[in-house]
């Protein structure tokens, strides 16, 4: 009995000995943590239209950039003692052209002996041409369904060749963690839209659902955020851009913006006037009378004086912030309407939240519109009321009385 026992407590501890057998070294694999999407049709070029049986068109080739990142001890921390600071790259990226996104990433068997994992992908960026000629839904499906990649990764939309923005870093940094750690920034400047990952761009997808993804473009040496790619939700395609100012325009009308500055000038003396936010916020009202759909637009914000440009120190007393608050309030407004006018006018997008007030306050009434609701909203006149609240006044000797 005793012998028995002790062949079974032999067993277990020799099953515990094997650990992970069936594990790969990290060396060994490939760590992908960026994805650049772009367009392999020249523009009015004949490939694309060929067809491939009855009157189906040949699907379009995407060229597919995957950026890996170098495990240390697998060759990085060689290139990093053999090469200078300044020249030494914590990453590599590869590219394959196909109408198969999954394919192209097989085709990389090929090329390295490393099989690459999407457990750390980060970010996909997808360029404008690719973006503008297909549904995101058939861009991202794969993605999508494979179950090493996790549905937090990061969209981006970018003017140019996506894979560009996959080759710029400063020296020691890797373009995939860049992009991904600069919306921690999203307290800081309102040109950083809210983050949208795989997760939470399916539903509006599914939903025919306007949307925003942020625009990144490569410039010198880095990378930058510009602006935002408007996708219409009832093609999923790519529809145009929203640039800088536009996007903070967005941001006042929908109240996602966490923070940042607001700058203007004094049309009396061309001083420059500097207001930081603290917080912000956005409702709008839809109301239907006799049939006509309008909307009104409140926003709310609280903030501090940052900057003031003067040749003299002034006491701010309460007629000078009167007037500054004024001055700032016509700002936002002005940033306000020229994104509206651009859904409205250009893009016949509504990505805002306009639609979803309507159902939410009228359903009724949403329903007898919303098939052709972009269509619709272009024509609604909306009205805005802007109330910003300067409740701090800086460290200085020029406060408020």
């Amino acid at each position: 009995m005793k012998k028995w026992r002790l062949w079974v407590v032999l067993s277990i501890a020799c099953s515990l000995l094997s650990g992970c057998w069936s594990s790969t070294p990290i060396e060994e694999l490939n760590m992908q943590i960026g994805v650049a999407l772009d367009s392999a049709e020249e523009p009015g070029g004949e490939e694309a239209a060929k067809p491939e049986g009855g009157n189906h068109k040949k699907p379009e080739k995407i060229i597919s950039t995957y950026q890996f990142t170098i495990p240390q001890g697998s060759g990085g921390a060689i290139m990093k003692s053999s090469a200078s600071s300044s020249s030494f790259k914590n990453y590599y990226n590869m590219s394959e052209t196909s109408d198969s996104i999954f394919e192209a990433m097989r085709q990389l068997s090929l090329r390295t002996r490393r099989t690459p994992i999407g457990h750390h992908l980060k970010v996909i960026i997808i360029s404008e041409k690719l973006a503008r000629s297909n549904n995101l839904t058939k861009i991202i499906d794969f993605f999508t369904r494979d179950n090493d990649i996790r549905p937090s990764v990061m969209l981006f939309v970018s003017k140019g060749m996506a894979k560009d923005v996959l080759e710029n870093a400063l020296p020691g940094q890797t373009p995939a963690f860049v992009l991904e750690g600069i919306f921690n920034n999203r307290d800081r400047n309102m040109g950083i839209w809210e983050p949208v990952s795989l997760a939470k761009v399916v539903g509006p997808l599914q939903a025919k659902k306007s949307f925003l993804l942020q625009n990144v473009i490569p410039i010198d040496q880095e990378t930058k955020l510009s602006g935002a790619g408007v996708f219409n939700g009832g093609t999923g395609k790519l529809v145009g851009f929203l640039d800088e100012s536009e996007l903070e325009g967005m941001a006042w009308l929908t109240g996602k913006g966490l923070g940042g500055v607001l700058k203007t000038y004094d049309p009396d003396n061309n001083n420059l006037l500097t207001y930081e936010v603290k917080s912000m916020h956005s409702k709008i009202k839809a109301n239907v009378n006799n049939g006509q759909i309008s909307f009104n637009v409140k926003i709310k914000s609280t903030g501090r004086y940052a900057e003031v440009f003067a040749e003299k120190p002034k006491k701010l007393h309460d007629g000078i912030v009167k007037k500054d608050k004024a001055l700032l309030q016509k700002r936002v407004l002005e940033m306000v309407q020229a994104t509206v006018t651009k859904m409205q006018k250009e893009l016949h997008t509504e990505a805002a939240g306009f639609g979803t007030s309507l159902h939410n306050q009228h359903p009724a009434v949403w329903r007898s519109v919303k098939a052709n609701w972009d269509e619709t909203f272009s024509k609604i006149p909306i009205t805005y009321e802007v109330n910003l609240n300067i409740e701090e006044y800086g460290a200085s000797d020029t406060t408020a009385e």
